[in-house]
This record gives C-alpha cells, structure tokens and sequence, in this order.
C-alpha cells in the first residue's frame, strides 16, 4: 500500500541506526512521553462537561492552556519539517479523500450551525484538530520502522510506568467509585488506552521468545485485569472485542491465551466478588432492573431524543454549536449537545454527507490496517494488527452507547500516534527487534 508524503523532499541515508546520535533518541523519548501524559489528564470531569484541571483552564479567545501549547508544539514541528532535508510527512493514500470530505462536512456544518444562531463552533471537533495537527508532531520524529520499533518501546515503557503508578495508588486507597464498587480509575480515555496497551502487549508476545515474551505477558496481564477491575462496559467491550479480534487474526497458541485470559477474570472476579457477576449480567440490555444496568433506559432516552431532531431535519442535522430540547432525559438535563451513539451524533451534528463520510474514512481506515496486519510475522504486522483490533473494537462500541472519540484530546492523542506510526512502517521492511 502507498502512502502520500506531505512534502516529498529528497532524503539522507539514514538507514545506519547507529549513525543517528543519541539526543534524538533522548528529544524523542522526552517528547513522546510529555505527549502520552495528555492521555492521563482528564478533560472532563464526571458530574458534567467542564474543565477539571489548570491544563483545560480558559486562556484566550476560547482556548485552553494545552491548545495553545499543543498548536505551539505543531508551530515548532512545522517549522522543522520546512527545515530538514528530506522528511517526508506521510498519510496513508486510501484514507485521504475519506478524511479531506468529511473536514469539508465539518465547514458545511459550521456555516449551518451560524445560519442557525449557534455558537462555539470548535467545542465538538476541537480534539480532532489538536489530534491532526499531533500527527505532524509524530511524523517529524517518525522517519522509519526502527523508529517505530523505539516508539512502541517508549509508550509501552511509559504505559507500563502509569498503569504501575495507578495499581499503588489504588492498592494504597486512592481510588474512584461507581455504582458503589471501588474502583481505580474512572476516566474513559486513559482505560481506552490501557484497553489498547493490553492488546498490544497480548498481540507482541506471541512475536517474541524468551524473556521478551515473559515482559509481554506480565504487562498484558495487568492492563487487561487493570481494565476488569474499573467496572467501565464500554471498556470490557472495547477489550472482549478487541482480543476476539487478535485471536482470530493469530491463530497460534489460542488455548494457552486462553487460559491466560480466564486467569485475568478469576481475578477480578475473586477481588470485586459478587458485584463482578452482577456487573456482567448488566451487559444484557433489556434488563434495567439491577443498580448496575438502571443506566441504559438514560441512554436509549438519550438516542431517542437525538433520533427525533435528525428526523426533523435528516439532510443536514442541527448543524455545529447548537444544542437541542430533551424530551426523555429532561429530568437528566433539558438541553444536550452531543449523543452517546457516534453515528447519530455525526448525522445530528454534520449531517447524512458528514455520516457517509465518517462511515466512508472508518472502513478505509479498517481495511488498511487489516491488509498490513496480514502481511507477516514481523513486528510491524503485529503492531497492524493491535491497532486494527483496537480501533476496530473502538469503533463497534461508539454503535451502541458510547460517544464519537473526536471530541476527547485524550483519545486523538492517542489515535494520531497510532496513525503515525502506522504510517511510517507502511510500505517499508519488516524490522525485528526481539533483541
């Protein structure tokens, strides 16, 4: 599969990685892990929408404290890639015309959405542009798959680092509540991410030997238990499905993954007792007749009441930074700006042409990954095909009752990361790193 280079200059041999002097290796260590730690501020706090650290706090002109950092960090990277000799940004080709239509939907939707007396127009799609303009962070430091085999190693390093950090933390009595059950975290985006560091490590271990498949395993047991005991079902979906993915993209050792995978639930299962089960029965939904499954007659009302404004106007929605009245979910709140159903709330927010278009660059960009994923035994094909099973199983999950993942910094970052490095092993040889 080719890829498109923004811009295409001539480029030195850097093939030696010898050659390559260690403050790159430290800048783009440095870097790499002040952008992960984005993952891990929450941007929005559980009672309501609203900023919940210094980071999101109000600067200028509606932007935040991290957009203005993040847009200097892009200015910064920007500048560079004009001023070294042959890099290349690159974007997979298939992906192109999908992503560049639905941009043009989100200006449609813009003009609409003033047309009709809205206001704060970058609220929606702000993580989406901050996560682009992060792409080009990404790629400047992204030059070859060895430097996607050094970036893997960063993040998971870094993953390994937080989720241990988290596990102390919970074990010392710091923790979350839902539903009564004290849990370790709340926050949707950093267990999105921890639910893509274990499919990682659980795909990497079967693409190593020896010790390295011994940190592979310990590092996907404790993100896939970590992800169990916060209690969150759109998490356990995201994982069940993602791991039903691998296993059926991997077709090695199944029983043995298997049986490490019922070890994780036994676990769970031993620490949060009786709750765990009741938690699982919850997963049916047309019961609402336990404390752990009440929520769902919320978020079916929820899809109601945005299925009624899209049928008012099914062309082009209610356009961007506008809000419509609840009818079901009054009692929650009487007026609501976003659906908990991604494909519903693009068609209310961009339209049918911005949901054709969102629909057009998510199977695109499956398929890509899924070709890649099939190409090999090498560890750039393992990396396809963790990131297709996570972002194939993110993307099942926003069509029952979870959000679009573009409005969230948390969830761009990380995705922009993905693509980037997805990107930059695309077409290029398979590199080991078993070493």
């Amino acid at each position: 599969m080719t890829t498109t280079p923004w811009p295409a200059i001539s480029r030195p041999d850097v093939a030696d990685p010898a050659l390559r002097p260690w403050t790159v290796t430290f800048w783009r260590a440095l870097v790499f892990c002040l952008l992960f730690s984005i993952i891990f501020l929450p941007e929005f706090v559980r009672e309501g929408v609203s900023d919940s650290s210094l980071p999101y706090a109000k600067l200028v002109g509606g932007f935040r404290f991290i957009d203005v950092a993040i847009l200097f960090l892009v200015l910064c990277h920007g500048v560079g890639l004009g001023c070294l000799r042959g890099k290349a940004v690159r974007f997979p080709r298939p992906l192109l015309f999908p992503g560049l239509a639905f941009l043009g939907c989100i200006g449609v939707a813009i003009g609409y959405g003033r047309s009709r007396g809205g206001s704060n127009f970058f609220f929606d799609w702000r993580g989406l542009a901050l996560g682009i303009g992060l792409y080009f962070v990404w790629s400047l430091w992204l030059r070859r798959a060895l430097d996607v085999a050094a970036a893997v190693r960063v993040f998971v390093i870094y993953m390994a680092a937080r989720i241990g950090l988290l596990y102390v933390l919970y074990l010392a009595g710091y923790r979350d509540t839902l539903a009564g059950v004290p849990i370790p975290i709340f926050d949707g985006p950093v267990l999105s991410c921890i639910v893509f560091t274990g499919l990682l490590a659980f795909r990497y271990r079967e693409s190593s030997t020896g010790g390295a498949r011994l940190l592979w395993s310990c590092l996907a047991a404790a993100a896939y238990l970590f992800v169990l005991l916060c209690f969150r079902r759109t998490y356990w979906g995201e994982l069940a499905l993602g791991t039903f993915i691998l296993l059926l993209l991997h077709k090695r050792n199944r029983i043995r993954n298997l049986v490490l995978l019922a070890c994780m639930v036994a676990i769970a299962a031993g620490i949060l007792g009786a709750s765990f089960s009741s938690r699982i029965r919850s997963l049916d939904v047309t019961r609402d007749d336990s404390e752990f499954s009440a929520d769902y007659a919320y978020h079916v009302y929820d899809l109601l009441d945005a299925w009624y404004q899209v049928r008012q106007s099914p062309l082009m929605g209610i356009g961007l930074g506008t809000s419509y009245s609840t009818w079901h979910i009054r009692n929650w709140k009487t007026e609501s700006v976003m659906v908990h159903n991604a494909p519903l709330h693009v068609w209310l927010k961009y339209g049918i042409t911005g949901l054709i278009c969102y629909l057009w660059f998510h199977i695109a960009l499956l398929a890509w990954l899924y070709r890649h994923s099939k190409a090999g035994a090498f560890r750039d094909a393992a990396f396809f095909g963790a990131a297709f099973a996570y972002l194939a199983a993110q993307f099942a999950m926003t069509l029952g009752f979870a959000p679009w993942p573009y409005s969230e910094l948390q969830l761009t970052t990380l995705i922009s990361f993905i693509l980037a490095a997805a990107a930059t092993a695309d077409n290029l040889p398979p590199v080991r790193f078993d070493s």
